[in-house]
């Protein structure tokens, strides 16, 4: 007997065997020949009848993409149905994070403190603020094992101050002795902590065949755990606030700007232009560039608006589904109608984008244009803005559970150990600092809750997110010559579907496209940059801004230099990383 339900694969929802678009979430369904269902649409192909007793593959790698699209993914196809002689069962939701680059910063937080403390602090201990959204990324399964990172170097620092108040009461007594006694002994408890990193969570834990996200260690008390709980329901959202200037946080930098306006009233040579809404040329560009076989195609319609706004500059119907409690969080989603009433308005504080993601080599190269259409001037001129981001592979250090045995060879467990003497004199002396900050973090999170309270009265409080966990541990290099060419790939094939696409529409609407594709050309020969310092070489390779998407940052360190960390980021180097050739 067959299901008269399927689940959504991005929320888990039950629907109707024919949806289209899931109720609960609004992802597109992913038509797949093996569940029996056709839900119609202007875009959705026809499902062929599958051959008998063949097992269906795992993933679907190409999705295609039906009418209003909202969300495409990989959703795991059901197991076979009355072909293969079994019941047939509902769709599991598909993973939604690729699970090397949340191995890599589940790395970075253990084996960097600093970036562990950014974690916490920035994310975990801000309820008020918007969380910055971290594609590919298991963000609840990193800022656990972020807390965990911790506990530990909490608990490493209390030994350590312990150990200087002992050294500095015996100082009297002999003091050459006492002193080269504390430090022996702060080293090897730094040494210790070290290898257990090492070889006890990131080789035992973190590497390929034994991760496992949902193992991940749990909060200890109760207000974090609902606190990741809520974080992960927000990173599933619609809706991006951000607090600085550019609007795109957690989607990496900006690597190319273009946009220009179109003559929506000159007709085709004798004939008529066919009105249109700008809501059926957003579905229209959604369901063409949804189509492109590329892998990790990822469609959305997303919300950006300044945290700084949310109190006084949007309207108030935006208010009120972003913003119902001042004291609270933003709202991570918000209703298809207000996304249609935006996107008709086109220039209010809060604007709706078509974001078009492409992900590729296990997350670490993600690519995502923002595009977004208005409709101005009585509906005669159509102004269209395309703004591509790059999340660019992880740094190299924090790949290091790739390279770890389950035990340390002679020479690693030497680099550790002479690193460990090498950290030991300053964590000695700022354990005190640390113990007596943990010991003050109450008092000190009641007085910036009071700040945070007083502000929002004031109206001058910002409710957007400042830190995002993968755009500080993204590199600004290329480590594989063919990461450089994918990016190239996943931007330019976007890019050129978007404009073709423009084309196809402005042609079916009988609206003269003579100007469109001189722009076209334009776009696709030379590209067109906005804001930023470019250097233009062909064979550039690293990663900075460009035109025709290749750029570089210049100048480059020789082979095994440090890196210059990016916004937030920790020291570059990682003795146990071998240096590798690295594209400029």
């Amino acid at each position: 007997m067959t299901t008269s339900t399927l689940h959504c694969p991005r929320c888990g929802a039950a629907n109707d065997r024919n949806y289209t678009a899931c109720t609960s979430c609004g992802a597109v369904r992913v038509i797949n020949p093996l569940d029996g269902a056709s839900p119609a649409g202007p875009h959705t192909k026809a499902a062929p009848t599958p051959p008998p007793f063949t097992p269906p593959p795992t993933l679907t790698t190409h999705p295609t993409v039906t009418a209003h699209p909202t969300v495409t993914a990989h959703p795991t196809v059901p197991a076979p149905a009355a072909a293969a002689g079994l019941p047939s069962q509902a769709p599991a939701p598909a993973p939604r994070f690729a699970r090397d680059v949340t191995r890599y910063l589940c790395t970075a937080v253990h084996t960097d403190t600093r970036f562990a403390r950014q974690a916490v602090e920035q994310i975990v201990e801000e309820p008020r603020r918007a969380v910055a959204s971290s594609p590919g990324v298991d963000l609840g399964c990193v800022l656990r094992h972020a807390l965990a990172a911790r506990r530990r170097q909490v608990r490493r620092d209390i030994v350590l101050a312990v150990l200087l108040v002992v050294v500095l009461i015996t100082v009297p007594i002999t003091v050459g002795l006492t002193a080269f006694l504390g430090f022996f002994v702060a080293w090897i408890i730094v040494a210790i902590e070290s290898l257990s990193v090492h070889y006890g969570v990131v080789a035992g834990q973190l590497k390929r065949e034994n991760f496992a996200p949902d193992q991940a260690p749990q909060p200890l008390s109760s207000q974090n755990r609902r606190r990741i709980e809520a974080i992960e329901r927000r990173d599933r959202g619609n809706v991006v606030v951000f607090s600085q200037y550019a609007p795109f946080i957690g989607y990496g930098p900006a690597t190319s700007t273009w946009s220009f306006a179109l003559d929506t009233s000159r007709p085709e040579e004798g004939k008529q232009v066919v009105p249109f809404t700008v809501h059926e040329l957003n579905d229209h560009l959604a369901a063409r560039v949804g189509d492109l076989k590329l892998p990790g195609v990822h469609v959305e319609n997303l919300l950006l608006v300044n945290g700084e706004d949310l109190l006084y500059a949007v309207d108030d119907r935006t208010r009120s589904a972003l913003l119902p409690d001042t004291a609270g969080p933003p709202k991570e989603r918000v209703a298809p109608d207000l996304l249609r009433e935006l996107r008709e308005d086109g220039k209010g504080r809060a604007r709706p984008y078509l974001a078009v993601r492409v992900t590729g080599w296990s997350g670490e190269l993600a690519t995502t244009l923002f595009l977004r259409c208005a409709l101005l001037s009585d509906r005669k001129m159509l102004f269209i803005e395309g703004s591509s981001s790059l999340l660019a592979p992880v740094r190299e250090q924090y790949r290091i559970a790739d390279q770890l045995l389950g035990t340390p060879t002679f020479r690693q467990w030497c680099t550790l150990v002479g690193l460990a003497g090498v950290r030991a004199p300053a964590l000695l002396l700022g354990a005190p600092l640390s113990v007596i900050a943990g010991l003050f973090s109450p008092l000190i999170e009641h007085r910036k809750q009071r700040r945070q309270a007083r502000e929002i009265r004031h109206r001058s409080f910002n409710y957007g997110a400042s830190f995002s966990i993968r755009d500080a541990a993204g590199d600004q290099l290329y480590y594989r010559y063919f990461q450089q060419l994918d990016r190239e790939l996943y931007a330019k094939t976007v890019e050129h579907r978007v404009l073709d696409a423009l084309v196809e529409f402005m042609e079916d609407h009988n609206i003269d496209s003579g100007e469109l594709i001189q722009r076209q050309t334009t776009i696709n020969n030379t590209g067109l940059y906005a804001g930023g310092n470019v250097t233009l070489n062909s064979s550039a390779v690293g990663i900075g801004g460009s035109i025709a998407g290749i750029f570089r940052r210049t100048p480059q360190p020789p082979r095994g230099a440090p890196v210059t960390p990016g916004a937030g980021g920790p020291p570059a180097t990682n003795p146990l990383v071998r240096p590798r050739n690295r594209g400029r």
